[in-house]
């Protein structure tokens, strides 16, 4: 039977490293090596801190983790021609008994075959940023286009400005964090005390903070989107 070094969270503030089962693969699965995987400072730290609202599959003993890469290096008979692939899982639920709410924090992963995304190996650990991507993305095109003011300078509103900047945009971000304002290509980072803009047709809020709907309505032209 497979196992596979993986991290748990025990119960709140409980972290361990400790070898846990795999599920068997089907001959439509595949068995990855984890090389990166990504961290949730949200919904991760509320695990970590037991502060996660109940959820379906919530409880402890836990593995983490959201976005993994690495390599396939078993294939089930159906998908053999896979093996050796650099691939993006986004999350998994091998461990058995094991609660896994997206489960990628291991060092293997069994998971179906249509699930692992073949990515280039040269993008290395960025390869995990690939669900966060399509996010920006699909953020960008409900926009209806290039937004002109993204709102948070964490990761996603970084994908989410370079991407406008791609599609020819020149986005005004805000932060409030001043260790957050570098990064910036294309674009400019600015605090929201320092813009006087009341115009914006649309923006993008990638903050996570809920009491700001208020103040963006006031920043908002006539016929503007949120």
């Amino acid at each position: 039977m497979l196992d596979s070094l993986a991290i748990i969270i025990e119960r709140p503030f409980d972290l361990s490293l400790r070898r846990v089962r795999l599920d068997p693969p089907a001959a439509t699965d595949v068995v990855v090596e984890v090389a990166w995987s990504g961290v949730s400072t949200g919904t991760e730290k509320l695990i970590f801190t037991g502060e996660m609202p109940p959820f379906p599959g919530m409880g402890y003993p836990l593995v983490p983790g959201y976005e993994a890469t690495g390599t396939i290096v078993e294939a089930g008979h159906a998908v053999r021609g896979r093996l050796g692939e650099t691939v993006f899982v986004p999350g998994a639920r091998c461990f058995g008994e094991m609660r896994a709410l997206f489960g990628a924090d291991s060092r293997h992963l069994v998971v179906p075959a249509e699930r692992a995304v073949r990515v280039p190996a040269a993008l290395g650990a960025n390869a995990t940023l690939l669900a966060l991507a399509a996010t920006a993305r699909h953020a960008i095109r409900v926009a209806g286009g290039a937004p002109e003011l993204i709102v948070g300078h964490g990761v996603l509103g970084r994908l989410i400005a370079r991407l406008a900047t791609l599609d020819g945009g020149a986005p005004v971000v805000w932060e409030t964090r001043a260790a957050r304002f570098a990064g910036a290509r294309g674009y400019e980072v600015r605090a929201a005390a320092d813009d006087p803009r009341r115009d914006y047709r649309t923006i993008i809020d990638a903050s996570g903070d809920s009491a700001i709907l208020d103040r963006l309505i006031g920043r908002l032209a006539p016929g503007g989107m949120i």
